[in-house]
């Protein structure tokens, strides 16, 4: 079938059904008249019709009214028409040359105009003495427009010169030209990944800050709400310590996705992470070239992140098998070096020397660089410091993400104190001591004041919170919820508190405790109690809390309030039972002599006790 594409007809239609020759060719001439659209026109050829021949041309058919309908398109026309510019199309031999002011040249049809982005829709201006102009087709504008769209996205850095702008000072940093994806769009795993590997290959802090605060700008600029994923995959965690959520993903698995993802054995991938030692790097050069018969759609950091949390909340029968798969699917998906940081960031060992501190510092930074947050209250000199103090102090009382990112997208770098408050059920960070070379140096720091000195117990470091419905919590010096490993400690903390403390925070220390003899037992007995689910009929290492500092009593926070006042209320809210429940000893002085023999009294406790414990092992290695 021959196929005329729909241009616009005249008003009188004739149609007539006769036969072509191969070589023929179809020539339509309109006159000026009425317009008005048509369906294609089909010209059947009869196969029985007669070939080129060595026999003369039949005559010529008498004139029809069709062919006088061609003739009367000679007539001249008033207005400028125009014409789409597409290639000829191609016969078995050479068609008649003919004048181009008599004869419209057949176009391709317009489904494969539409169909095909690379060919262009010209419209060129003719004189008034050539062919019909044929009527715009807004369908075919509407596909232009949208042309011009995919070539100016096309036109946009690529991810390596995007982190040539990230590696800039912080202060010559435009966000707008490190961006190579539009606005509101999710943000590119690439992007991150490209980044990390920038990191990587610096040692100068003030440069990966710089690196990392031009990094979370450009999320800020693009997809806020990328922001906490970005900062978590930069922490290398998916969730705070306390929530308890992990990966729970040995070597053993991402060995075997990575195995069936490249199209490797896994002995061969056993033997390169052993020559490599990072498996990352085992992921990079292993990356599969076989081609997909569908290409899966490029990561982002909010895939890969949603994916991790899937993949710890995974759990029960063949837990381990839907983990791989995971592992599996966005391995497929990576490319260039995103397999290397998948890996690692599935390991927990990211490997780029980027530290939380580091990245506390580089969030302050990126708010005060935006522009919706950039100025920073009456007095203050450094903003760039000042915003650093804020973000690392809010984040010692509330090590949480999802509370202090969206605060920051909100309200700002400067009102971060304000908004994001300490409250029990989120643990505080701990404050941690400082060693000296002697009493002597802290004196001469520190002249004419009063110190505060109180053992150090060899346990394990606890944060005890207590909530108004008479919940209780225990946290870690990490975070980490250990609840579930002291059932015990619930059960002394609600029995042995005031009736006045109807919330609080403790801060303690949990160490073994012989309670027949009355002493204190070394840490390495501690650990031997069980980590989770501990039955208290089943405790056989006893603990006694030695409780040390209050950090919020009845709905008001005290970190804000002297340590001598914190404990008068830690004094007056507990009763102390010995080997349940004690308060830490302590003795407040400025006298070099009595601060002095406190410590040794302490070391010479502690001497003693090792002594025996070595003594009974002894012992016990005699027998």
């Amino acid at each position: 079938m021959l196929c005329l594409s729909s241009y616009r007809f005249t008003q009188t239609t004739l149609l007539h059904n006769f036969s072509l020759k191969p070589s023929s060719s179809i020539f339509l001439h309109f006159s000026k008249k009425k317009q008005f659209p048509l369906k294609p026109l089909f010209f059947s050829v009869n196969p029985n019709s007669r070939t080129m021949s060595d026999s003369p041309p039949p005559p010529p058919p008498p004139r029809s009214a069709f062919a006088v309908l061609m003739a009367n398109s000679k007539k001249k026309t008033t207005s400028s028409p125009k014409k789409r510019k597409t290639p000829d199309v191609e016969t078995s031999s050479k068609s008649p040359v003919v004048n181009q002011d008599s004869v419209l040249k057949p176009i391709k049809d317009t489904h494969l105009v539409n169909e095909s982005k690379s060919e262009e829709v010209v419209v060129k201006k003719r004189n008034q003495d050539s062919i019909l102009k044929p009527i715009e087709d807004t369908h075919l504008v509407n596909e232009s427009k949208s042309e011009e769209c995919v070539v100016k996205k096309r036109k946009m850095i690529s991810p390596d010169e995007s982190i040539v702008e990230i590696k800039k000072k912080a202060a010559n940093f435009d966000p707008k030209k490190a961006v190579y994806w539009g606005n509101g769009q999710r943000v590119p795993f690439m992007f991150v990944v490209k980044a990390f590997d920038a990191i990587s290959k610096e040692s100068e802090r003030i440069v990966i800050t710089e690196i990392v605060t031009n990094m979370l700008r450009t999320v800020i600029e693009t997809t806020p709400e990328d922001l906490l994923p970005v900062v978590y995959l930069a922490a290398n965690k998916i969730a705070a310590a306390h929530d308890g959520m992990e990966l729970g993903i040995g070597d053993a698995s991402i060995i075997k996705a990575l195995a069936e993802a490249c199209g490797a054995k896994e002995a061969h991938i056993k033997k390169q992470y052993k020559e490599l030692g990072d498996l990352g790097l085992v992921a990079k050069t292993s990356r599969s070239s076989q081609p997909l018969m569908h290409k899966p759609e490029a990561l982002t950091v909010a895939k890969v992140f949603d994916t991790f949390r899937i993949i710890a909340k995974e759990s029960g029968k063949d837990s381990q098998e839907k983990k791989k798969n995971y592992i599996k699917s966005l391995l497929v998906a990576a490319t260039d070096c995103e397999p290397q940081y998948l890996i690692r960031l599935l390991q927990t060992k990211l490997r780029i020397g980027l530290a939380e501190q580091t990245l506390l510092v580089a969030i302050a930074h990126a708010f005060v660089y935006s522009d919706k947050h950039s100025s920073p209250p009456a007095g203050v000199d450094s903003p760039l410091e000042e915003a650093a103090k804020i973000v690392k102090q809010v984040f010692s009382v509330i090590p949480v993400y999802e509370k202090i990112v969206p605060a920051l997208l909100a309200d700002g770098v400067w009102k971060l104190s304000e908004t994001c408050g300490f409250s029990p059920g989120v643990p505080v960070g701990p404050m941690l001591a400082k060693p000296t070379k002697g009493v002597s140096e802290i004196l001469d720091k520190f002249q004419d004041m009063e110190f505060t000195c109180e053992y150090k117990y060899d346990g394990e470091r606890a944060q005890i919170h207590y909530m108004e419905d008479g919940s209780v919590e225990i946290y870690s010096r990490n975070a980490e919820r250990n609840t579930g490993k002291f059932p015990d400690v619930v059960t002394a903390i609600s029995r042995l508190k005031k009736s006045s403390a109807t919330s609080f925070v403790l801060d303690c220390e949990l160490v073994a405790y012989d309670r027949e003899k009355q002493k204190i037992l070394p840490f390495q007995v501690l650990t031997t109690r069980a980590r989770k689910n501990v039955v208290i009929s089943e405790i056989k290492v006893n603990v006694c809390i030695y409780a040390f500092d209050i950090l919020y009593l009845n709905g008001q926070p005290l970190l804000q309030e002297q340590l001598n006042v914190r404990r008068e209320h830690l004094y007056k809210s507990f009763e102390e039972e010995p080997g349940y429940f004690q308060f830490a000893t302590a003795v407040a002085s400025n006298d070099l002599e009595e601060i002095t023999k406190f410590l040794e009294d302490a070391v010479n406790g502690r001497l003693a006790t090792l002594f025996e414990d070595l003594k009974r092992d002894i012992q016990l290695l005699i027998l």
